[in-house]
Protein backbone atom coordinates (compact mmCIF):
# COMPACT_ATOMS: atom_id res chain seq x y z
CA UNK A 1 0.00 0.00 0.00
CA UNK A 2 2.76 2.65 0.91
CA UNK A 3 4.59 1.49 -2.04
CA UNK A 4 1.68 2.31 -4.41
CA UNK A 5 1.17 5.57 -2.28
CA UNK A 6 4.53 7.11 -2.71
CA UNK A 7 4.64 5.97 -6.52
CA UNK A 8 1.60 8.14 -7.02
CA UNK A 9 2.92 10.59 -5.11
CA UNK A 10 6.65 10.94 -6.08
CA UNK A 11 6.34 9.46 -9.38
CA UNK A 12 9.60 8.61 -10.82
CA UNK A 13 11.33 9.62 -7.74
CA UNK A 14 10.09 6.60 -5.50
CA UNK A 15 12.67 3.82 -6.84
CA UNK A 16 12.19 0.43 -5.67
CA UNK A 17 14.40 -1.91 -4.67
CA UNK A 18 13.34 -4.88 -6.39
CA UNK A 19 13.12 -2.80 -9.64
CA UNK A 20 16.70 -1.84 -9.52
CA UNK A 21 17.59 -5.59 -8.70
CA UNK A 22 15.42 -6.74 -12.23
CA UNK A 23 17.43 -4.07 -14.36
CA UNK A 24 21.19 -5.42 -12.78
CA UNK A 25 20.04 -8.73 -12.92
CA UNK A 26 20.15 -9.60 -9.29
CA UNK A 27 21.86 -8.15 -5.81
CA UNK A 28 25.10 -8.84 -7.25
CA UNK A 29 24.82 -7.02 -10.10
CA UNK A 30 23.13 -3.93 -8.26
CA UNK A 31 25.75 -4.38 -5.66
CA UNK A 32 28.77 -4.36 -8.67
CA UNK A 33 26.80 -1.39 -10.54
CA UNK A 34 26.96 0.68 -7.13
CA UNK A 35 29.93 0.92 -7.06
CA UNK A 36 30.75 2.83 -10.28
CA UNK A 37 27.17 4.12 -10.87
CA UNK A 38 26.51 6.95 -8.24
CA UNK A 39 24.23 8.77 -11.04
CA UNK A 40 21.53 5.66 -10.12
CA UNK A 41 21.17 7.69 -6.93
CA UNK A 42 20.56 11.21 -8.93
CA UNK A 43 16.67 10.75 -9.09
CA UNK A 44 15.60 9.20 -6.30
CA UNK A 45 13.95 11.13 -3.19
CA UNK A 46 12.71 7.93 -1.74
CA UNK A 47 14.18 4.47 -1.70
CA UNK A 48 11.54 1.96 -0.87
CA UNK A 49 11.91 -2.52 -0.67
CA UNK A 50 12.90 -4.63 1.72
CA UNK A 51 16.54 -3.88 2.14
CA UNK A 52 18.44 -3.30 5.39
CA UNK A 53 21.05 -1.00 6.86
CA UNK A 54 23.91 -3.04 5.88
CA UNK A 55 22.83 -3.27 1.97
CA UNK A 56 24.94 -1.81 -1.01
CA UNK A 57 22.45 0.62 -1.45
CA UNK A 58 23.22 2.13 1.70
CA UNK A 59 26.48 1.72 1.94
CA UNK A 60 27.84 3.35 -1.70
CA UNK A 61 24.96 6.37 -1.31
CA UNK A 62 26.86 9.39 -1.82
CA UNK A 63 24.13 11.51 0.06
CA UNK A 64 22.76 11.64 3.40
CA UNK A 65 21.07 8.94 4.35
CA UNK A 66 17.73 8.95 6.52
CA UNK A 67 15.83 5.45 7.27
CA UNK A 68 12.14 5.57 7.58
CA UNK A 69 10.09 2.73 8.39
CA UNK A 70 6.92 0.86 9.88
CA UNK A 71 7.34 -2.19 12.49
CA UNK A 72 4.82 -4.72 12.88
CA UNK A 73 4.46 -7.06 16.47
CA UNK A 74 7.28 -9.30 15.71
CA UNK A 75 5.37 -12.38 16.26
CA UNK A 76 2.47 -11.80 14.31
CA UNK A 77 4.87 -10.63 12.01
CA UNK A 78 6.35 -13.83 11.51
CA UNK A 79 2.96 -15.49 11.94
CA UNK A 80 1.60 -13.60 8.89
CA UNK A 81 4.86 -14.21 6.74
CA UNK A 82 4.72 -18.08 7.12
CA UNK A 83 0.39 -18.00 6.76
CA UNK A 84 1.56 -15.74 3.19
CA UNK A 85 4.03 -17.98 1.84
CA UNK A 86 1.53 -21.09 1.94
CA UNK A 87 -0.66 -18.77 0.32
CA UNK A 88 1.68 -18.33 -2.49
CA UNK A 89 2.67 -20.96 -4.77
CA UNK A 90 5.07 -18.69 -7.06
CA UNK A 91 7.25 -18.38 -3.59
CA UNK A 92 10.64 -20.00 -3.09
CA UNK A 93 9.49 -21.71 0.34
CA UNK A 94 5.88 -22.33 -0.48
CA UNK A 95 6.44 -26.08 -1.41
CA UNK A 96 8.68 -26.40 1.90
CA UNK A 97 6.38 -24.61 3.91
CA UNK A 98 3.36 -26.11 2.70
CA UNK A 99 4.27 -29.18 4.20
CA UNK A 100 5.36 -28.05 7.75
CA UNK A 101 3.70 -26.65 10.36
CA UNK A 102 5.29 -23.55 11.97
CA UNK A 103 7.14 -24.99 14.75
CA UNK A 104 8.81 -27.76 12.28
CA UNK A 105 9.77 -24.23 9.86
CA UNK A 106 11.62 -22.67 12.24
CA UNK A 107 14.13 -25.62 12.01
CA UNK A 108 13.79 -27.17 8.64
CA UNK A 109 13.86 -24.16 6.28
CA UNK A 110 16.43 -21.98 7.15
CA UNK A 111 15.52 -19.08 4.44
CA UNK A 112 12.37 -18.76 6.47
CA UNK A 113 14.31 -19.35 10.05
CA UNK A 114 16.61 -16.25 9.21
CA UNK A 115 13.14 -13.94 9.34
CA UNK A 116 12.15 -15.42 12.68
CA UNK A 117 15.36 -14.07 14.99
CA UNK A 118 15.12 -10.16 16.14
CA UNK A 119 14.81 -9.92 11.85
CA UNK A 120 13.30 -6.19 12.22
CA UNK A 121 16.31 -4.76 14.23
CA UNK A 122 18.68 -6.54 12.04
CA UNK A 123 17.25 -4.79 9.16
CA UNK A 124 17.10 -1.37 10.66
CA UNK A 125 20.08 -0.96 12.78
CA UNK A 126 22.63 -4.39 11.21
CA UNK A 127 22.13 -4.89 15.09
CA UNK A 128 19.89 -6.55 17.87
CA UNK A 129 21.96 -5.31 20.97
CA UNK A 130 20.99 -1.69 22.81
CA UNK A 131 24.51 -0.14 21.88
CA UNK A 132 24.35 -1.39 18.56
CA UNK A 133 20.89 -0.02 18.03
CA UNK A 134 22.25 3.23 19.49
CA UNK A 135 25.39 3.75 17.54
CA UNK A 136 22.81 3.56 14.60
CA UNK A 137 20.35 6.53 16.03
CA UNK A 138 23.43 8.40 16.66
CA UNK A 139 24.49 7.91 12.38
CA UNK A 140 21.27 8.33 10.56
CA UNK A 141 18.29 9.99 11.38
CA UNK A 142 15.38 7.61 11.69
CA UNK A 143 11.67 8.00 11.37
CA UNK A 144 9.97 4.88 12.67
CA UNK A 145 5.76 3.74 13.27
CA UNK A 146 3.84 1.16 14.56
CA UNK A 147 1.72 -0.34 11.69
CA UNK A 148 -2.10 0.81 13.80
CA UNK A 149 -0.10 4.45 13.43
CA UNK A 150 0.10 3.40 9.30
CA UNK A 151 -1.63 6.72 8.12
CA UNK A 152 0.12 9.09 10.90
CA UNK A 153 3.60 7.15 9.59
CA UNK A 154 2.56 8.01 6.02
CA UNK A 155 1.75 11.70 6.96
CA UNK A 156 4.79 12.62 8.29
CA UNK A 157 6.90 10.91 5.97
CA UNK A 158 5.50 12.74 2.61
CA UNK A 159 5.68 15.87 4.49
CA UNK A 160 9.13 16.04 4.79
CA UNK A 161 8.90 16.55 0.55
CA UNK A 162 6.22 18.84 1.27
CA UNK A 163 3.40 16.62 -0.20
CA UNK A 164 0.10 15.36 2.12
CA UNK A 165 -1.60 12.01 1.90
CA UNK A 166 -4.80 13.40 0.68
CA UNK A 167 -6.98 10.59 3.02
CA UNK A 168 -6.76 7.60 4.57
CA UNK A 169 -4.83 4.73 3.05
CA UNK A 170 -6.64 1.72 1.61
CA UNK A 171 -6.04 -1.74 3.29
CA UNK A 172 -4.89 -4.24 0.53
CA UNK A 173 -2.18 -6.53 2.30
CA UNK A 174 -4.02 -9.72 2.59
CA UNK A 175 -2.44 -13.01 2.77
CA UNK A 176 -3.88 -15.35 0.03
CA UNK A 177 -5.50 -18.45 1.20
CA UNK A 178 -5.43 -21.81 -0.58
CA UNK A 179 -8.18 -24.23 -0.03
CA UNK A 180 -6.97 -27.40 2.65
CA UNK A 181 -3.92 -25.11 3.54
CA UNK A 182 -4.64 -24.32 7.36
CA UNK A 183 -3.01 -20.72 9.30
CA UNK A 184 -0.67 -21.63 11.73
CA UNK A 185 -2.76 -20.48 14.60
CA UNK A 186 -4.64 -23.87 13.86
CA UNK A 187 -1.68 -26.11 14.39
CA UNK A 188 -1.68 -28.78 17.02
CA UNK A 189 2.03 -27.06 18.01
CA UNK A 190 1.10 -23.61 17.64
CA UNK A 191 1.70 -22.51 21.08
CA UNK A 192 5.03 -24.21 20.93
CA UNK A 193 5.87 -22.12 17.78
CA UNK A 194 5.15 -18.74 19.29
CA UNK A 195 7.01 -19.81 22.83
CA UNK A 196 10.06 -20.60 20.73
CA UNK A 197 9.87 -17.47 18.40
CA UNK A 198 9.23 -15.32 22.11
CA UNK A 199 12.51 -16.30 23.11
CA UNK A 200 14.33 -16.04 19.52
CA UNK A 201 12.75 -12.39 19.47
CA UNK A 202 13.16 -10.78 23.22
CA UNK A 203 15.13 -8.12 22.03
CA UNK A 204 12.86 -6.77 19.50
CA UNK A 205 9.91 -7.24 21.23
CA UNK A 206 11.48 -5.79 24.11
CA UNK A 207 12.08 -2.59 21.39
CA UNK A 208 8.29 -2.74 19.82
CA UNK A 209 7.20 -2.54 23.71
CA UNK A 210 8.77 0.82 24.35
CA UNK A 211 8.36 2.12 20.43
CA UNK A 212 5.56 5.00 20.66
CA UNK A 213 3.06 5.64 17.52
CA UNK A 214 5.53 7.85 15.70
CA UNK A 215 9.15 7.97 16.58
CA UNK A 216 11.82 10.34 15.04
CA UNK A 217 15.42 10.45 16.31
CA UNK A 218 18.61 12.99 15.04
CA UNK A 219 22.06 11.26 14.50
CA UNK A 220 24.56 12.01 16.91
CA UNK A 221 22.14 13.36 19.49
CA UNK A 222 21.75 12.66 23.47
CA UNK A 223 19.22 9.97 24.10
CA UNK A 224 17.48 12.55 25.81
CA UNK A 225 16.75 14.25 22.41
CA UNK A 226 15.30 11.82 20.76
CA UNK A 227 10.85 12.79 20.30
CA UNK A 228 7.71 10.82 19.89
CA UNK A 229 4.79 12.57 18.05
Amino acid sequence: TLNRVFSFVLREHAVFHADLCAACGGEAGLAAALMTDHQMYERMMLLTGHYGLAHPLIGHAPRPIAIAAVLRHPLERIVSLFDYIRGRPDHPEHESLSRLSLNQALDAVPAFAAHCHNAQLGSLFNATDPNGIVAALQRYPYLLGRMNALDAFAQKLLGLFGVTLGGPLPRANERPVLPGVAPACTQADYATALARLEGYNRAELDFFARLPPIFASRPKAALAERSAA
